[in-house]
C-alpha cells in the first residue's frame, strides 16, 4: 500500500497536482503527507492554482515542486520524476551554479529578482526574469525558496507581458479556493478581494472593495489590524496556523479557524505599500484535530492509568507506539522505548513462538489468547522467569485493514510460583505420609463421594480413585459397620468438636486377608457453619493390633497361670517362685511392647520432620552460595523456608495433639497460679514487647497433668498477645469463681459430672471474632485470619479443647469483631 497525498489542500492542480495525489512518498524525506506542515501544504495549493510559472525548493533537501505553468513552458522536457526529490537529484546538472543562488535568498533579508537573465532551470536559450523570494515554515524558521519565472524573449514586448502577467495573477486570485485579499496603505483599504475571502467573512466582494477592511469587520480589529500594521512596518512575512476569528453576521456571528499568511506587497522600487493576505478556512481540520486529540488523550489516559500492562504496536515490523508504566515496569527496559521495534526491546523472546503471534494476528485479524504462558525476560542483565496471561488484540483501520496489535497482559507469576510451591509442599508431606505408612481420605458430605489415597486404594482393593460412600461401607467388616457410622454421626453432632475416630475391619479385593485400619479426621464446616467435608488419615494397625491381642492373649494366659498357682502357694513355694519368675516375664513383654509402640511413635514423627529438615537445610545452602542472587530468587529461598516452617510447626502441633488425645491427665494436685507465673516466665519477651498488662485472681489447685495444664495457659496466652488491635497494648485478666452445676451453660457438656466447677475465665482487649464462629474456632486447622496476618497452624485451639476434655472439663468462648474475646474454662471440682 503505497503513501499518496490524499490533503484536501491539494485539490486540482492540474496535471502536477495529480502526479503529487498520485505518488508514493514513503521513501521521501519528507515523509508522508499527512504529517507535512500546514505551510508547505498551503503554498502548494497555491502554486498549483498558479497560471506563473513557480518552482518551489523546500526543507533541509531543497526537495523539488512545479505546477503545470513551469512544466508546460519548458515545453514538457521535465522529467515529472524530479518532483518530490531533493534539488541535487532534480536539477544535478545545473545545481553548482543555482545552490549558491538558493542558499544567498535563504540567508538574506530581501527577496532577489533577476531580470532578463538565466536562471538554468528551462535550459531553453531564452532570458527569463525570477523572482526568488524566502519561505517559512509552521514555526516561523526559513525552510524554503518560492521562485516565479516571467518569461522575457525579443519577440514579446515588455508591456504585453507584464498585461499577461497581471491577467493571469488576477485569474489565479479570482479562481484560487483559498481567500485572497490585497489591503494598501496604513488604512488598510480592500485593493484586491476575492469570492473565497469574501464568503469567509459572509460578504460580497463588491462590498469590500475599496473600503477600509475594518470598516466593514469591525469586530475582527484585534488581533488582525496589529498584525497588519506589524508587517507594514517590518516588511517581514507573518504566519498563522489555527487563528481563531469571528465576525458578525446577519442571525448572530460566524466563527472558525484560518491558517494565514501576510506577505509585504513591493512597487518595482521595493517599496512596501500593502499587505497580501491568503486565508485557509481550516475549521473542520482543528475541529477533527481537537476531538481526535481528546480522545487520544482520553485513550492515553485510560491506558496510563490501566493498573495491568498495555502495549501498542504497529505495523508488520511491530513498532511500539504505545505503553503504559505497567508494561515498561514489567519489561524492565526503561522508559525511552516508544517507537522502537518491539523485537529491539525484547530480543530476549527470540524462538519462543511470541513474535510469530503477532504476526499471526496482524495478519489473519484474530486474536491470540495465552494461558499461564511462562516468559523469560531480562531485566538488569538477568534472565528471569515469568508467567503472564496475555492478550494480543488486532487494531483496525476505517477501511478494514489490521494496521497493529494491541497488548493486554496480566502478571500472574506471584500465582503460578505458588502453585509450584503448593505442589512441592504436596509432594513432601505426601512423602512423609508414605514413609509413615498412613493414607488420607476426604468425604464429602453432599455427595456422599469418598476419595482416598494409593494406600487406601490399595488396602480396600478399590480400582477407582474415588467411591461412593456405600461401596466403601460394604468394605468394612459387617460386625464394625455400626461402630463406624456412630462415629461418623458423633462428629457430625452440634458441640461435639467435630472429631471422627474409628477402628475397624476390612477385608481386600485381592488377598482377602482381614486388616485393620485406625481411621481419624475431622469435620469441615462451611461459611454457614454447615458440615461440608469429614478429612482425615487412617493408619494399618493390623500387625500392631495381632501384637496387642497376642500380649493381651499371654497376659489373660499367665494370669490365669498365677490365680492357679496362688491356690497352692501355701503348699507349693517353689511353684510360687516359678509363677512369678514368669509373670515378670509377661511384664517384660509388655514394657517391650509399650517401648515398641513408642518407638513407633518416634520414628513417625522423625520421618515427618526429616524432609522438612532437608528442606530448611538445602534452602539455607541455597542462600548462602547465590551471594549475587537477585532479590526475587531470595524471596523465593525465604518462601521455601518458611514454608517448611510452617509445616514443622505443624507436624509438630500435631504430634503435641496426638500426645495429649492418647496420654489422659494423671492424677496430682496442681497450682494454678504456679502453672501461669511458669507460662508467664515464658513469654516474658513477648509480654514486654507488645507493653501487655496482665491480671491474675487466686487460681484454685486442680487435679490434673501439670504439663498439660501449662500448654492449656500458653495457648490461650500467646492467641491473647497474638491477636491484640494495632497499636493498642493487650490488657489480660483471669478470673475466678466457683460454681454449682446448675450455672453451667445449657450448651456445655463436661466429660464429667459434679456438684460444682471450677469456672477460669481468660479475657483479652484484642480484635475478637464473631460469636457464630465459636464451635470452628475449636476445630482443627480452623482458621478465621489469613496466615498473612496472623501465623499459626489452627491447633492450637484444639489443643486446649483436648486438655480440658483431658481433665473432664469442657472449654467455650464469648466474643464479637473488635471487643476482645474470652475463653471460660469448667473443671470439675
Amino acid at each position: 500500500m503505497s503513501d499518496t497525498l490524499t490533503n484536501p489542500f491539494l485539490a486540482g492542480g492540474g496535471q502536477m497536482g495529480a502526479h503529487l495525489r498520485n505518488s508514493d512518498w514513503s521513501g521521501s524525506t519528507l515523509g508522508k503527507p499527512e504529517s507535512w506542515p500546514i505551510s508547505l501544504r498551503t503554498l502548494l495549493q497555491m502554486m498549483l492554482d498558479s497560471g506563473l510559472p513557480m518552482v518551489l525548493f523546500w526543507g533541509r533537501d531543497l526537495v523539488t515542486f512545479y505546477n503545470d505553468a513551469f512544466y508546460q513552458s519548458t515545453n514538457n522536457g521535465l522529467d515529472l520524476h524530479q518532483l518530490g526529490r531533493p534539488g541535487k537529484e532534480s536539477w544535478s546538472n545545473v545545481w553548482p551554479v543555482i545552490a549558491p543562488v538558493i542558499d544567498s535568498v535563504m540567508t538574506g533579508r530581501d527577496p532577489v529578482l533577476t531580470q532578463n537573465e538565466s536562471f538554468q532551470l528551462h535550459g531553453d536559450g531564452n532570458a527569463w526574469s525570477y523572482s526568488l523570494g524566502r519561505i517559512s515554515d509552521d514555526q516561523g524558521l526559513i525552510n524554503g525558496v518560492m521562485v516565479t519565472c516571467l518569461q522575457k524573449t525579443e519577440r514579446v514586448d515588455t508591456a504585453s507581458q507584464l498585461q499577461l502577467s497581471e491577467q493571469r495573477f488576477q485569474n489565479l486570485v479570482r479562481e484560487a479556493s483559498v481567500g485572497i485579499i490585497m489591503l494598501s496603505g496604513p488604512e488598510m483599504r480592500v485593493e484586491i478581494v476575492n469570492e473565497a475571502y469574501a464568503t469567509l467573512i459572509d460578504r460580497k466582494p463588491s462590498q469590500l472593495l475599496g473600503k477600509e477592511l475594518f470598516d466593514i469587520i469591525p469586530e475582527a480589529r484585534e488581533p488582525f489590524h496589529a498584525i497588519i500594521s506589524n508587517v507594514l512596518r517590518t516588511s517581514e512575512p507573518v504566519y498563522l496556523y489555527a487563528q481563531p476569528y469571528f465576525v458578525a453576521i446577519e442571525n448572530g456571528k460566524k466563527e472558525g479557524f484560518l491558517d494565514l499568511v501576510y506577505h509585504p506587497y513591493r512597487e518595482l522600487d521595493g517599496s512596501v505599500t500593502g499587505v497580501i493576505v491568503l486565508c485557509q478556512d481550516v475549521t473542520q481540520q482543528v475541529k477533527a484535530r481537537r476531538l481526535l486529540e481528546e480522545s487520544e488523550a482520553r485513550l492515553r489516559s485510560l491506558v496510563d492509568s490501566a493498573p495491568f500492562p498495555i502495549g501498542v504496536y504497529t505495523g508488520l515490523e511491530m513498532r511500539i507506539q504505545m505503553v503504559n508504566q505497567s508494561i515498561v515496569d514489567v519489561w524492565g527496559k526503561g522508559a525511552d522505548i516508544v517507537g522502537k521495534r518491539y523485537a529491539e526491546v525484547l530480543p530476549e523472546l527470540e524462538g519462543k513462538g511470541i513474535y510469530e503471534q503477532l504476526e499471526q494476528v496482524y495478519r489473519t485479524g484474530k486474536p491470540f489468547y495465552a494461558h499461564n504462558q511462562r516468559v523469560d525476560l531480562v531485566i538488569s542483565g538477568q534472565l528471569q522467569r515469568f508467567y503472564f496471561k496475555y492478550i494480543f488484540t488486532p487494531l483496525f483501520d476505517q477501511s478494514g485493514n489490521v494496521y497493529g496489535v494491541m497488548n493486554t497482559a496480566a502478571d500472574v507469576t506471584d500465582l503460578m510460583v505458588a502453585y509450584e510451591q503448593l505442589e512441592e509442599t504436596q509432594a513432601s508431606l505426601k512423602g512423609a505420609i508414605t514413609l509413615a505408612h498412613l493414607g488420607t481420605w476426604e468425604l464429602d458430605l453432599e455427595t456422599k463421594k469418598l476419595t482416598y489415597s494409593d494406600s487406601i486404594k490399595e488396602w480396600f482393593g478399590f480400582e477407582q480413585d474415588q467411591v461412593p460412600v456405600d461401596q466403601a461401607f460394604d468394605a468394612i467388616h459387617h460386625t464394625d459397620r455400626v461402630s463406624v457410622e456412630e462415629a461418623i454421626n458423633q462428629a457430625l453432632t452440634p458441640g461435639s468438636g467435630g472429631m471422627y475416630d474409628a477402628e475397624y475391619r476390612i477385608a481386600g479385593s485381592s488377598t482377602r486377608n482381614e486388616r485393620i485400619v485406625h481411621a481419624m479426621g475431622k469435620v469441615i464446616y462451611d461459611s454457614d457453619g454447615q458440615p461440608h467435608k469429614l478429612l482425615g488419615t487412617a493408619q494399618d494397625v493390623t500387625i500392631e493390633r495381632g501384637q496387642q491381642q497376642e500380649l493381651e492373649r499371654l497376659v489373660e494366659d499367665r494370669t490365669a497361670e498365677l490365680g492357679a498357682l496362688n491356690e497352692e502357694l501355701a503348699a507349693q513355694n517353689e511353684e510360687y517362685m516359678a509363677v512369678n519368675e514368669e509373670l515378670e516375664e509377661a511384664n517384660q513383654l509388655l514394657a517391650r511392647s509399650n517401648e515398641s509402640l513408642q518407638q513407633f511413635a518416634y520414628v513417625a514423627s522423625h520421618d515427618l520432620q526429616e524432609p522438612l529438615r532437608k528442606i530448611r537445610q538445602f534452602s539455607d545452602r541455597l542462600m548462602s552460595f547465590n551471594v549475587n542472587a537477585s532479590e526475587k530468587e531470595l524471596q523465593y529461598l525465604e518462601r521455601i523456608q518458611a514454608a517448611a516452617g510452617r509445616m514443622s510447626v505443624l507436624v509438630s502441633d500435631l504430634l503435641d495433639f496426638s500426645s495429649i488425645t492418647a496420654d489422659p491427665a494423671t492424677n496430682q494436685f496442681v497450682a494454678l497460679n504456679s502453672v501461669v507465673e511458669t507460662v508467664m516466665s515464658d513469654l516474658d519477651l513477648a509480654i514486654l514487647e507488645t507493653g501487655a498488662n496482665i491480671q491474675i485472681d487466686e487460681l484454685p489447685i486442680v487435679s490434673g497433668n501439670a504439663s498439660q495444664l501449662g500448654q492449656l495457659f500458653q495457648n490461650l496466652l500467646s492467641n491473647a498477645l497474638k491477636f491484640r488491635k494495632p497499636g493498642l497494648s493487650p490488657v489480660i485478666t483471669i478470673t475466678y469463681e466457683q460454681i454449682g452445676q446448675d450455672a453451667l451453660p445449657i450448651f456445655l457438656k463436661p466429660i464429667r459430672h459434679t456438684k460444682t466447677y471450677h469456672k477460669i475465665q481468660v479475657t483479652d482487649n484484642g480484635i475478637g471474632f464473631g460469636q457464630q464462629y465459636v464451635d470452628r474456632i475449636f476445630q482443627m486447622f480452623q482458621r478465621l485470619h489469613g496466615r498473612s496476618q496472623y501465623a499459626g497452624t489452627g491447633i492450637g485451639l484444639a489443643i486446649c479443647e483436648k486438655i480440658v476434655s483431658n481433665h473432664g472439663g469442657a472449654i467455650t468462648a464469648i466474643s464479637e469483631p473488635d471487643q476482645g474475646a474470652s475463653f471460660v474454662i469448667y473443671f470439675p471440682n
